[in-house]
């Protein structure tokens, strides 16, 4: 029996797995997706998860939209865009925008979203999407005026993600009654939110299209499966049509079906691990803070060896924290981290830990490849402990200070920019493990400046420390496999966004 053939047997015999519904897929226009992980919050503030990235576009709509295939930034719920100043953007929002509980939005509900999303005591989680912004104000019915705090250099970028919801009923239910029943505008609207079970969205026949287009699917239903041969097998029996994260060796499997389309390709999410070496988690007894364990760290991985056995087709090596074709993201004069082993317990051996030292290592996805690492790092003295959590856990407990070792991935929230993830993460914000003041003011020169080549100039030093220093270690860059029925015309793209909206079923 093959790796399919007990994937099958094993899932069927666990998980009861009922033939194909032979109302699955093109027969009632419903396309039925799943992953390993899912938003414990919906609202595209209130998480960083891809899955809740996804459901937001889906879901919600932003003033423009980044076209995936060109790189353009093209009107959406805004009809014009402007400048007036280093410091205000002027938007003119379509008229006749009508929102899935039938409110018509217009001038007042942008300002009212930015408002609310601003008010530190909503606590807001996924702050980067709206936090370059101190306000917005109502200029009439159909123009509106956003604040930024100051010049705000990847302002167009991050307008994408500013998804504005309909004011009236969110003041009236507040985020908490968003989050259970979501009102937005997008091509879909929700009609079951049932976390850990499945998330059903129907078309949205009043949807005004704008550059997202019409979508031609009727339905769509997500399911949470965190058990990957579980998803496999639920593909093959007709029980899902769409996966992705195919692991390489179920890829290899999988292409010899023919009623299956198997793809892949890169992303521009990067996997990193990273290190406490502003001892968040305090200094006493702490490695994570002495430069040349977080080295020997950085040298006691294989990365080339992981990425060839483990993580597949459509990924590479990491040396930057971020990825090349994100705006600003120098790979020159940078300090790289070679496999060496030998070189990683001499460094142990200097910082005064010649036997090693145990630590724990959180993680919430891709366990094959923490696995991995964790073997490496115990060949070379380091015992690491694995924790492994939920998303929004590893989340929360990097800002809270609690985390001394992690690793994880970072999608940018599918921004092509420097700002989405190394000021993220490395600009004295809640997720910065660093505390570098030096690379935070570099990074902060960068985002506050208009002009392209003083932007580089700042994130090309910062990058550089970053390196140096050993702060990150970026991994690889993120490889997706998908698997979707052939019937499905379904075309991927870099930025990790699933657009069903533009996926149809083949008659």
């Amino acid at each position: 029996m093959g790796p399919i053939s007990r994937a099958l047997a094993s899932a069927a015999i666990l998980f009861g797995l009922a033939a194909p519904d032979a109302g699955a897929g093109p027969a009632d226009n419903t396309l039925r997706w799943a992953s390993d992980s899912e938003p414990a919050n919906i609202i595209p503030y209130q998480n960083t998860v891809r899955e809740g990235v996804v459901m937001g576009y889906l879901i919600w709509d932003a003033p423009t939209y980044r076209d995936p295939a060109t790189g353009e930034y093209r009107p959406h719920l805004a009809e014009s865009v402007r400048a007036i100043d280093d410091t205000t953007i002027e938007l003119r929002i379509r008229e006749g925008i009508v929102a899935h509980n039938g409110e018509v939005v217009d001038a007042q509900d942008v300002a009212d979203t930015v408002n609310i999303m601003l008010d530190p005591a909503n606590r807001i989680v996924n702050f980067q999407r709206i936090t370059w912004l101190s306000g917005a104000e109502v200029v009439d019915s159909r123009t509106v005026r956003l604040k930024m705090r100051e010049p705000y250099g990847p302002w167009q970028e991050y307008l994408t993600n500013v998804v504005i919801m309909p004011s009236d009923y969110l003041k009236r239910v507040g985020l908490e009654g968003m989050a259970r029943e979501p009102v937005g505008t997008g091509p879909y609207r929700v009609t079951e939110l049932a976390p850990g079970r499945q998330t059903t969205l129907q078309r949205f026949d009043r949807y005004f299209g704008g550059a997202k287009g019409q979508p031609a699917i009727d339905r769509l239903i997500f399911r949470r499966i965190p058990e990957a041969n579980t998803r496999m097998a639920e593909l093959l029996t007709g029980g899902l049509d769409w996966i992705w994260r195919v692991q390489p060796d179920q890829a290899r499997n999988l292409r010899s079906r023919r009623n299956l389309t198997i793809t892949s390709g890169e992303t521009v999410r990067i996997v990193y691990m990273s290190m406490d070496a502003g001892g968040r988690t305090g200094r006493e007894n702490n490695p994570m803070t002495d430069l040349r364990v977080r080295r020997a760290i950085s040298h006691a991985i294989d990365r080339p060896g992981i990425v060839r056995n483990l993580v597949g087709e459509g990924s590479s090596v990491l040396h930057t924290p971020c990825h090349p074709e994100q705006f600003g993201c120098t790979q020159e004069g940078i300090t790289r981290y070679e496999y060496d082993p030998a070189r990683a317990r001499a460094l142990l051996a200097e910082a005064g830990y010649p036997n090693g030292f145990d630590v724990s290592i959180q993680a919430y996805r891709d366990r094959p490849w923490v696995e991995a690492v964790i073997g490496q790092l115990r060949a070379v003295g380091i015992r690491a402990r694995l924790d492994w959590v939920q998303a929004d856990t590893f989340s929360s407990d990097v800002r809270d200070g609690k985390v001394r070792l992690n690793l994880g991935a970072w999608g940018s929230t599918s921004l092509y920019d420097v700002a989405a993830i190394t000021s993220y993460f490395f600009s004295d914000t809640p997720n910065d493990m660093a505390r570098d003041p030096e690379v935070a003011a570099l990074l902060r020169r960068g985002d506050r400046s208009l002009d392209a080549d003083t932007r580089r100039e700042a994130y090309t030093a910062a990058i550089r420390r970053v390196t140096d220093q050993a702060y990150w270690l970026p991994l690889w860059t993120f490889p997706l496999t998908y698997a979707f029925n052939a019937q499905l015309e379904f075309q991927p793209s870099a930025d990790e966004v699933p657009r069903f909206f533009l996926a149809r079923w083949r008659r």
